[in-house]
């Protein structure tokens, strides 16, 4: 067993982010103070109908990124990496990224369950790559994806829940439905 730190750590964060939000972007932040690069990687929940492409999220997450901290481009050229996995497990994605580590979010007791599940798995999986997890910060607890696409289909507003790129996306997505397209 290893007892000391890597030379340069580089964590996985992975979700569907679909959209990204307010608590993604917290967990992200948490993640780019605590390790030397983050890789964050969008992928698809079969259980989940998806309201953007996994193309249209990567680019929503560098945006959002960007939304909330605007002097952050070099922080996107050299620390934060945005990608995508499919069809493959998260341990396995997070060795042929070079992982040191996979970054989980907390959010409330019922997140607790099914992270100590995938914890265990993961650990079975590969017991070199330790999954840390992060709580949000108290205001983004009830923020998900799920209640962003919720509100923003029955005309909420949504910008406490995410970014005004994601915002913007949603109209931009609400115009092409209203057009026939």
């Amino acid at each position: 067993m290893q007892m000391h730190k890597a030379q340069r750590t580089k964590a996985l964060y992975a979700g569907s982010f679909d959209p990204v939000t307010r608590g993604h972007l917290d967990i992200i932040r948490k993640a780019l103070t605590t390790f030397d690069a983050v890789h964050v990687a969008v992928g698809t929940n079969v259980r989940k109908q998806r309201a953007f492409s996994v193309e249209q999220s990567t680019d929503l997450i560098r945006s959002s990124v960007l939304d909330l901290w605007p002097d952050a481009t070099a922080i996107l050229d050299q620390s934060l990496e945005v990608g995508e996995y499919a069809r493959q497990s998260l341990v396995r994605y997070a060795r042929a990224i070079g992982a040191t580590h996979i970054v989980r979010g907390l959010r409330e007791a019922t997140n607790f369950h099914e992270e100590f599940n995938l914890h265990g798995l993961a650990e079975r999986l590969d017991p070199t790559i330790p999954m840390v997890h992060f709580i949000c910060d108290a205001q983004f607890l009830h923020i998900s994806s799920s209640t962003a696409k919720e509100l923003e289909s029955v005309g909420e507003d949504i910008s406490w829940l995410v970014m005004p790129s994601v915002e913007a996306a949603f109209k931009a997505r609400r115009a092409g439905q209203d057009s026939g397209g």
